[in-house]
């Protein structure tokens, strides 16, 4: 392993703590403070429109400027965030909506960058091994730094700590990125039209399913966190029980690629999808915590094994297309369009609805809906045109 990698190694272990500390606690810190789930859900609502818009535009300011300096803003972004949040502390939510564009936009510019800068310190090779090693040091760091940081919340009695933390931690990770030289491309880019590549009929079902997908995980992103912390009421005892949750879904996708067989894989992940709804269902109809923990684990299923089929199955679909691979910044941006959409169109419903999250109807209701799209999904994969020989090879 070079130095460059390690480095970014070393960063991406560091941006598991920023991003906890200015992404989940965010909602919890709102909700606590405001007891209002309309400005937990505007928070979301913009930060979701945030993150689509700067995916747009990412792209283009990488090509311009490089992909550390726009990775190196993302994070002043978050440590302005951060900032905010100690300045303003539960007045926030009279500028909820310019914070949570700028949550977005220091997310968006993050998410595109990073795929750039492993590009080059893997040289595009072994990038699978690289990113299989990122997932477990990053995971190992989640699991011990999630319970650390709440119960010093909780015993401090204020999330102001979880903030100076954001603000150190950020500090090291431009410092470590500096050290990275990353060659910036000048190069013209010449793409085909979004109007030219949804002509396409992968392009077609893969825009289609990420609007699903967005749908499913919008409302998981933005809510199931409150929810979990209502039912606990301890920032602490949510953060144990967070982990205990990630250490599931690291086992349950340890043993789902261990599975040889993709036919045996596909059907494994249609079983989870079927357990997830089913488990809604109960939900509905038995709104407690016991129930509510059931739920979880069947949302840990279904991560740990239909979103890694149906990932590896529609990239894979994508890139058996020549054109689309010539155009895969354009198709995913694309992508990203389609799951704004989807993220925000739920959120949107629920602030029109006068959703509360004292009302558990209107949340039965919220599971109910959404555990249905991974069986739509599904069913959008299933009607995949047979001439994709690369989806055959998966599907078979």
């Amino acid at each position: 392993m070079s130095r460059y990698q390690k480095i970014f190694l070393a960063i991406l272990s560091l941006y598991v703590i920023f991003d906890f500390t200015l992404g989940t606690l965010v909602g919890l810190f709102l909700w606590e403070t405001t007891k209002e789930a309309s400005q937990v859900v505007l928070y979301y609502i913009s930060l979701f429109l945030s993150i689509t818009m700067s995916t747009q535009v990412a792209s283009k300011l990488t090509h311009r400027y490089g992909a550390k300096k726009v990775y190196i803003s993302s994070i002043i972004l978050g440590m302005l965030q951060a900032g905010i949040l100690m300045i303003m502390g539960s007045d926030i939510a009279k500028v909820i909506i310019p914070f949570g564009i700028l949550a977005g936009a220091g997310i968006g510019l993050q998410a595109m960058s990073y795929s750039l800068i492993v590009g080059f310190i893997t040289n595009n090779t072994d990038t699978t091994k690289f990113l299989g090693l990122k997932s477990s040091i990053m995971n190992a760091v989640n699991i011990v730094s999630v319970p650390i940081i709440t119960s010093l919340i909780s015993a401090l009695g204020s999330y102001e700590i979880s903030y100076l933390i954001s603000l150190c931690v950020g500090l090291l990770i431009i410092i470590l990125v500096s050290k990275i030289p990353v060659a910036t491309n000048k190069d013209s880019i010449i793409t085909t039209s979004y109007s030219s590549l949804l002509e396409i009929d992968e392009v077609k079902i893969f825009v289609t399913t990420r609007l699903l997908y967005g749908i499913f995980n919008g409302p998981m992103w933005a809510i199931l966190g409150v929810v979990t912390f209502m039912f606990v009421g301890d920032v602490s005892r949510w953060g144990y029980i967070s982990t205990g949750f990630t250490i599931l879904s690291i086992i349950s996708a340890y043993l789902y690629s261990k599975v040889p067989d993709s036919s045996l894989r596909r059907a494994i992940s249609i079983t989870a999808t079927f357990i997830f709804a089913s488990v809604a269902l109960l939900l509905a109809t038995n709104w407690n915590f016991t129930i509510f923990m059931i739920y979880q684990f069947a949302v840990v299923l279904l991560n740990s094994s239909f979103s890694l089929h149906y990932e590896g199955v529609i990239y894979g679909l994508v890139n058996d297309n020549e054109l689309i691979k010539d155009n895969m910044n354009s198709v995913l941006s694309l992508g990203e369009i389609a799951m704004g959409i989807g993220r925000v169109s739920p959120l949107v419903v629920l602030l029109i609805s006068g959703f509360s999250f004292d009302n558990p109807l209107m949340l039965q209701i919220l599971f109910v809906l959404i555990s249905v799209v991974p069986l739509l999904i599904l069913n959008k994969l299933n009607s995949l045109i047979p001439h994709s020989s690369r989806y055959a090879t998966i599907h078979n």
